[in-house]
C-alpha cells in the first residue's frame, strides 16, 4: 500500500520555492548562490525603481492605475525576504508532517487526508490562474496601448526600450513566482494541519469508555505526541505569517479602496480592468483563506479539549489525569496568531478589512463628484 505524503499537496509550492531558493538545491549549489543574487538584485532593484517612479508621478490618474505597484511589490518582496530567512524553520515542517503521516492508519483516515491534499491542490492551482491572468493582462494592456502603459511602473538608470521592457518581462514573472508561494503557503499548511487535528480528535474519542488498561495509556501517549507535533507545527507557523500579515492587513485595505476608486472614476481599456479586477480577487484570496483556516483550527482545537474531557479520565490513574488535563488546557488556550503583535487572524479581521476599503472608496467617490 502506498504511503500516505501529507505535502504531496504543496508539491507545486515546493517547486517554486526551488526557483527561488528558499528550498535547498542539492545539486549545483555554487550556481544557486549565483542565482539567487540575481534574484536578491531584481527584488532590491524594482524597488528602488518603485520608489522613484513614486515621486516622479505625473498624475493622480497615474498614481491611482500604478498603485498596486507601489503598495503591493515592496510588500511582495518584504514577505520573499522573510521566508528566505525564515526557510529553515519551514524545512522542519516536512518532517514534523512525516511524524504526523506515520502514525496514520486507518483507511478512513487516510481518505480525509487525500481529501485535504486534493483541496489544497485546487487552490494552489486555482490562485496561480489568478496570479498568471494578473500578469498576462498587465502584458496585454502594454501590448494594446503600445507601450504607453507599462508593464511596470518602474525608472531605471540604464537606456533602451528593448533592455528595459525585457528587464520589465523578467521581474513582472518574478513577482508572480513569489506570490504564489508567498500568499497561498500559509492556508495550505492550514487545510493540512487540520486534517490532521480532525484525525487526532477521532482517534482520541475512541480511546472514551475504555477500562483501565496497558492499551488505554499507550493510545492516549501516541494522541499526546501527535497533539504536541501539531502545536509545533502551529508555533512555526505563526511565527512566520505574524511578521508579514499585519502589513498585508494594512496594504490590502488600502489598494482593495484604490482600484475600487480608479473603476469606479477612470476611463479604463479592457486590459487595465481586467488587472484592476484581478489584483482586488487576489488580495481577497491573500486574506480570506488564512483568517478561515486560521479560525477553523481553533475551533478544532476546542472540540478535541471537548473529547479530551469525555475521556472519563476521572476513572483513571493520576498520571493519565494529569496528562488529559494539560491537554486540555493547551486546547482551550491556543495561542492566537497576532498580525504584527497586535491583530488577531481570524475571519472578523478579514470582514474588517472588506468594510474599511468599501467605506473610504464610497466616501472618497462621493468627495470627487459632489459637485455633479
Amino acid at each position: 500500500m502506498q504511503k500516505l505524503d501529507t505535502l504531496a499537496g504543496l508539491k507545486q509550492v515546493y517547486v517554486v520555492w526551488k526557483i527561488l531558493c528558499v528550498m535547498p538545491w542539492c545539486n549545483y549549489k555554487k550556481c544557486s548562490k549565483i542565482w539567487l543574487s540575481l534574484i536578491f538584485f531584481f527584488n532590491i532593484t524594482y524597488t528602488l525603481g518603485l520608489l522613484v517612479d513614486v515621486i516622479l508621478c505625473e498624475s493622480l490618474e497615474q498614481g491611482l492605475y500604478n498603485s498596486p505597484f507601489y503598495f503591493g511589490c515592496p510588500v511582495d518582496s518584504a514577505k520573499y525576504f522573510i521566508i528566505y530567512f525564515m526557510r529553515h524553520e519551514l524545512w522542519k515542517l516536512k518532517d514534523l508532517f512525516s511524524l504526523l503521516d506515520e502514525h496514520i492508519t486507518l483507511e478512513e483516515d487516510k481518505a480525509l487526508m487525500r481529501s485535504a491534499i486534493k483541496k489544497v491542490q485546487w487552490i494552489i492551482t486555482a490562485y496561480q490562474i489568478l496570479i498568471w491572468l494578473l500578469v498576462y493582462s498587465r502584458i496585454i494592456a502594454f501590448l494594446q496601448t503600445r507601450g504607453e502603459i507599462f508593464i511596470i511602473p518602474v525608472e531605471f538608470p540604464f537606456g533602451g526600450i528593448i533592455n528595459v521592457s525585457v528587464f520589465k518581462l523578467i521581474v513582472v514573472h518574478f513577482l508572480g513566482f513569489q506570490n504564489v508561494t508567498s500568499d497561498i503557503y500559509a492556508p495550505c499548511f492550514f487545510i493540512l494541519l487540520n486534517g490532521h487535528m480532525k484525525i487526532l480528535t477521532r482517534r482520541l474519542s475512541k480511546i472514551s469508555g475504555k477500562k483501565k488498561s496497558h492499551q488505554f495509556n499507550l493510545d492516549l501517549k501516541a494522541c499526546i505526541e501527535n497533539h504536541v507535533i501539531i502545536l509545533r507545527i502551529y508555533n512555526t507557523l505563526k511565527a512566520v505569517i505574524s511578521k508579514t500579515f499585519f502589513i498585508q492587513i494594512v496594504i490590502s485595505s488600502v489598494s482593495i479602496c484604490v482600484d475600487i476608486l480608479s473603476i469606479a472614476t477612470m476611463s479604463l481599456t479592457n486590459g487595465e480592468t481586467v488587472f484592476l479586477i484581478t489584483y482586488s480577487c487576489i488580495l481577497f484570496t491573500e486574506i480570506l483563506p488564512i483568517c478561515y483556516y486560521a479560525d477553523q483550527f481553533l475551533s478544532l482545537s476546542e472540540a478535541f479539549a471537548d473529547t479530551a474531557y469525555a475521556t472519563g479520565w476521572v476513572d483513571q490513574d493520576r498520571n493519565f489525569r494529569i496528562a488529559i488535563l494539560f491537554m486540555i488546557q493547551k486546547s482551550q488556550n491556543p495561542e492566537f496568531i497576532l498580525a504584527g503583535g497586535i491583530v488577531q487572524i481570524c475571519l472578523p479581521t478579514f470582514l474588517f478589512v472588506v468594510r474599511l476599503a468599501y467605506s473610504t472608496s464610497a466616501i472618497l467617490v462621493n468627495v470627487l463628484y459632489q459637485d455633479i
